[in-house]
């Protein structure tokens, strides 16, 4: 008869030190649980905007002189009652090439816009209606013009993300989220598009150092996208490249485009190449030398001192998370090697 296989049962009921294992490997994962969801996904929306009548941003026609009416929707999405704050803005363009909508020292056509609420409150699953008049003033010339509605949950304004206090100071940080829509005013007239470069620097921040591009945008209406490739060299040898894309750019405003310079340059001189192709207008051509002096690299450490770093619940898991997840993987490496070191005396043990 042939000798059958012995059947072997290998009972895993840890004692000692592997209860102690999976104990910490137990607390070490609940413990991060908690962190690594609120890390992972930002608190939901409580309220939306929408134009009544439009699926997207609001597009008006008009002439100087005349007073052009419409009304935006803001639905609750939430279980609870919300109060929302309804601004008009002035949209300028942002230094990192997006539209920025300024409800401070509202100025052109933000000053056009008038609301017939500041502040609403909407029932749970619930949307109100908040009309809006644009009053267009004589003698106003050019084809478009661009203003904004901004709203916000009144709630965000009474609760901090997070409060760090000490003896002679204290920071309190809020995390408000606003929601934007963007009005065209568009008057009769021709329609054209322009992007003009006047100057690239090399500066320096907190953030560290960066290129500048100072550009223009002009003629009478937005410029809706544009690429911007770079080539930086020093001598002969390509320090860095950079390809960048600017969003819509409002005709009128200036902005200071900074591209982030990988790492610390050094001082010198350096090479900036490339091209800058804005959507409807002409290419831009890029051939300018920039200087890092001694000055420019002593400043940039004074910037940047080392300091204490406060984390901003949803922008990113805190240290100590990646600390218990790295003690956990120990633990659990700990716990596979005690079992299969079992499992060996098991098998080598006499039947």
């Amino acid at each position: 008869m042939a000798n059958r296989p012995t059947p072997m049962m290998i009972s895993l009921r840890p004692r000692g030190g592997a209860k102690a294992f999976v104990a910490a490997l137990a607390l070490a994962v609940f413990a991060a649980a908690p962190a690594l969801a609120a890390g992972a996904s930002p608190a939901p929306a409580t309220f939306g905007l929408t134009a009544v009548g439009s699926l997207g941003a609001i597009h008006l026609r008009g002439a100087p002189g005349r007073v052009l009416h419409g009304a935006v929707s803001v639905r609750n999405l939430s279980r609870h009652p919300v109060t929302v704050i309804l601004q008009r803005a002035a949209i300028a363009n942002a230094s990192n090439g997006n539209a920025n909508f300024l409800t401070t020292g509202v100025s052109g056509p933000g000053l056009w816009l008038s609301l017939s609420a500041g502040r609403v409150r909407v029932a749970p699953h619930s949307s109100r209606q908040v009309a809006y008049t644009v009053s267009i003033p004589l003698g106003i010339t050019g084809a478009s013009h661009y203003a904004g509605i901004v709203a916000l949950d009144a709630a965000d304004l009474r609760t901090p993300a997070i409060r760090r206090r000490s003896k002679s100071t204290g920071v309190t940080i809020y995390r408000i989220s606003r929601q934007a829509l963007p009005i065209t005013i568009r008057l009769p007239g021709p329609l054209t598009r322009g992007l003009s470069l006047q100057s690239v620097k090399l500066s320096v921040a907190s953030s560290g150092a960066s290129l500048v591009l100072g550009l223009l945008p002009g003629g009478t209406e937005l410029t809706e996208a544009a690429t911007v490739n770079l080539r930086v060299l020093r001598g002969a040898q390509t320090i860095f490249k950079s390809a960048t894309g600017l969003g819509q750019l409002f005709p009128g405003g200036a902005l200071s485009y900074r591209i982030a310079w990988p790492g610390t340059p050094t001082p010198g001189t350096y090479r900036v190449v490339g091209t800058i192709r804005p959507v409807g207008s002409a290419v831009i051509y890029i051939d300018q030398t920039v200087g890092y002096t001694v000055a420019k690299a002593s400043l940039l450490k004074s910037e940047t001192p080392p300091g204490p770093v406060i984390h901003v619940p949803g922008s990113g898991m805190p240290g100590w998370v990646w600390i218990v997840l790295s003690v956990a993987f120990g633990l659990l490496i700990a716990l596979l090697l005690a079992v299969w070191k079992l499992s060996r005396r098991l098998r080598a043990a006499p039947a």
